[in-house]
C-alpha cells in the first residue's frame, strides 16, 4: 500500500511540474528563402533556460530588438563579453541575431546559436568585437547573472497613501534619417545600413529627428568619409534612458584614373613639336630655291658676257 502512494505522489509530482515548467513563447521552426531552421531567438531562450533556469520574457520580438528590450525589463546591458550572457547582433535583413555565450577567452568568444540551415543548433568560437561580422553586426549583451525582480517598478504604496511615479517614455526610435544628395529606404526598426557612395563624396550631412521630442540624439551633423567602408553610429536615447543605435556602413569608392582627359593634354603639345620641325624646314627649302636661282642668273650672265 506504502509503495502505491509513493507511486501516486511522484506522478502528482511531475503532472506538477510539467504544468509549471516554463515553455518556450518562441516559434521552434523558421522557413527563410525555402529553407527551414530553428529560429536563434528560440535556441537563446532555451539555452539560457537549461542552463541558468531563467525563462525569459517572451515579447521582446525579434533578435534585433532584444538589446533594447532587454534593458527596458530591468536587464543589465553592455559592450563587455561575458560567459553566460546573450551576444545580440543587428543586420540580417533587419532581423539581427541572438546567440547564447558559453566561454570568453582573450580573442574570441564560445557561443551557441540557431538559425543553422538543417539544425537544431550550432556551436561556434567568433569575434566579440563590436561591429564586427560577416552580414550581422555585433552590438552588445545581455547579462543574465543578475535578475530583475519586477519590472513593475512604477507604483508604491503604503498603509495611508498611494504613490504613482508617471512612466518615462522608452522610445528611443528615429522619425527621419536622410543623407544629402543620396536616396536610401529609412525604416526606424531597421538598424543596420549597408550604402556605397562614389569617390567625389568625400563627405555626408545627416537630417536626423527623433521620432519623440523627449529623446535625445548623439551624433555629428556632419561626417567625413575615407576611401573603403566607413562606420557610422547614431544614437538615439529615450526618456527612460534606453537607446537604440544605427549603424551606416558606408563605402567610398576609390579614385579611377582618368585616361581622356590625359590623352586631350597630350594632343596640343604634339602639335606645338611638329611645327617647330616642319618652320624651318620650310624655311631652309625657301633658301635653298634662291640659292639656286642665284647661281644659275649668274651662270647666264657669264655666258652672254663671254658672246
Amino acid at each position: 500500500m506504502k509503495k502505491k502512494i509513493c507511486f501516486v505522489c511522484i506522478l502528482i509530482l511531475m503532472t506538477i511540474s510539467n504544468v509549471f515548467a516554463a515553455s518556450n513563447p518562441y516559434p521552434k521552426t523558421q522557413t527563410f528563402n525555402g529553407k527551414q531552421s530553428v529560429p536563434c531567438t528560440y535556441v537563446a531562450w532555451q539555452e539560457t533556460y537549461n542552463r541558468l533556469g531563467i525563462a525569459l520574457p517572451g515579447g521582446w520580438g525579434n533578435a534585433v530588438n532584444w538589446l533594447k528590450n532587454a534593458k527596458k525589463a530591468g536587464f543589465k546591458v553592455g559592450e563587455t563579453p561575458k560567459p553566460n550572457s546573450l551576444a545580440v547582433y543587428s543586420g540580417y535583413y533587419g532581423y539581427g541575431h541572438v546567440a547564447f555565450v558559453t566561454a570568453v577567452y582573450d580573442e574570441y568568444m564560445h557561443i551557441v546559436e540557431g538559425g543553422v540551415v538543417g539544425a537544431e543548433k550550432a556551436e561556434r568560437d567568433t569575434s566579440f568585437e563590436i561591429g564586427v561580422g560577416d552580414g550581422i553586426y555585433l552590438t552588445g549583451f545581455i547579462y543574465l547573472d543578475e535578475i530583475p525582480k519586477s519590472t513593475n517598478t512604477n507604483t508604491s504604496t503604503s498603509s495611508k497613501t498611494t504613490t504613482t511615479t508617471a512612466k518615462k517614455d522608452d522610445n528611443s526610435y528615429l522619425k527621419t534619417l536622410k543623407i544629402e544628395g543620396m536616396d536610401f529606404d529609412f525604416q526606424k526598426e531597421t538598424f543596420t545600413y549597408l550604402l556605397n557612395v562614389p569617390n567625389e563624396m568625400d563627405s555626408i550631412k545627416l537630417t536626423l529627428e527623433a521620432e519623440k521630442k523627449t529623446s535625445k540624439i548623439e551624433s555629428e551633423e556632419a561626417y567625413p568619409l575615407e576611401i573603403g567602408e566607413n562606420i557610422i553610429s547614431i544614437k538615439v536615447i529615450a526618456e527612460d534612458k534606453s537607446s537604440s543605435t544605427y549603424n551606416l556602413y558606408i563605402t567610398r569608392e576609390e579614385k579611377q584614373e582618368e585616361e581622356t582627359v590625359e590623352t586631350i593634354v597630350e594632343q596640343p603639345s604634339t602639335k606645338k613639336v611638329s611645327w617647330k620641325i616642319i618652320v624651318p624646314i620650310i624655311v631652309f627649302a625657301v633658301l635653298f630655291i634662291i640659292g639656286i636661282v642665284v647661281i644659275i642668273k649668274r651662270k647666264l650672265r657669264k655666258k652672254k658676257s663671254v658672246k
